[in-house]
């Protein structure tokens, strides 16, 4: 989702999130069950191409927002170019997949730059032959646990999966009749522009919304659900003003004024 924050919250960007979030927590008996949208939540969306893309100029400043640390406490580096947030009017609402872009092209480029201080990785393909066709090379490995931990054990492989740039693609694991795939990076036979083209999401992203008046907006494919931070969902006497372009978050966020702080946040409901 994507909370809109006034100028003055430049000042403490986490005390301001939680008190605009403060109305939605579900896990409380201080709010309407029906208001309840978000047990956890983390900033997120400038490592993984679903932020923002920084306007020309503004790469270093200060006033935009970075991801949160994993869970586990592993740092979150924003891709070149994209941020979870800031000044809207530090943003890039010009090319609506630029973040995207910036992304893909980071996952590249983290690719070849590891590639070159690596040993080459033995590809998954090899792995998956051995373990079907092999039983001494994963003896007893009934769920493939054992063959997965030694193709992501690959200095290269390791390296790469666990940075944030690898943007989690491709499957290590097994679903229904579907056979685990590589990070599609891997062995890609194309050019870095058509990785590029080739990975970037298709959409722009579309995001609930929490205004900076409290009105949480719910994203539906044609429509919208809008509730209120101040009100029991149901008797709630008050009329939101609905933009004009919705539903489609990034047109709306693009038209803010240019103070308005937007944060990417990621929440568990």
């Amino acid at each position: 989702m994507t909370v809109c924050l006034p100028a003055e919250a430049a000042d403490d960007i986490e005390a301001a999130l939680s008190k605009a979030l403060a109305p939605f927590y579900s896990d409380t008996d201080d709010n309407p069950v029906d208001r309840g949208m978000w047990d956890s939540r983390r900033i997120r969306g400038g490592s993984n191409g679903r932020g923002f893309a920084v306007a020309p100029g503004h790469a270093d400043d200060a006033r935009l927002i970075h991801d949160d640390p994993a869970c586990d406490g592993t740092l979150r580096p924003s891709a070149p170019g994209v941020c979870a947030g800031g000044p809207r009017a530090l943003l890039d609402f010009s090319q609506p997949l630029l973040a995207s872009e910036r992304a893909a092209a980071a996952s590249w480029d983290l690719w070849h730059t590891l590639s070159a201080v690596h040993p080459a990785a033995i590809p998954l393909a090899e792995f998956l032959d051995r373990w079907h066709n092999d039983p001494t090379a994963f003896p007893g490995d009934r769920y493939a646990d054992a063959m997965f931990s030694a193709y992501r054990a690959q200095l290269l492989i390791k390296a790469y999966l666990d940075h944030p740039h690898s943007l989690g693609l491709g499957f290590l694991g097994f679903l229904g009749d579907t056979d685990p795939s590589e990070h599609p990076v891997i062995g890609y036979a194309g050019t870095r522009a058509e990785y590029i083209r080739d990975t970037t999401w298709p959409t722009p992203p579309n995001t609930d919304v929490l205004t900076a008046d409290g009105w949480w907006l719910e994203v539906y494919e044609r429509s919208t659900e809008a509730v209120h931070a101040s009100c029991e969902p149901g008797l709630c006497p008050h009329d939101p003003a609905l933009p004009a372009v919705w539903p489609g978050s990034e047109p709306y966020l693009a038209d803010l004024p240019g103070d308005t702080i937007l944060v990417r946040v990621h929440c568990h409901c």
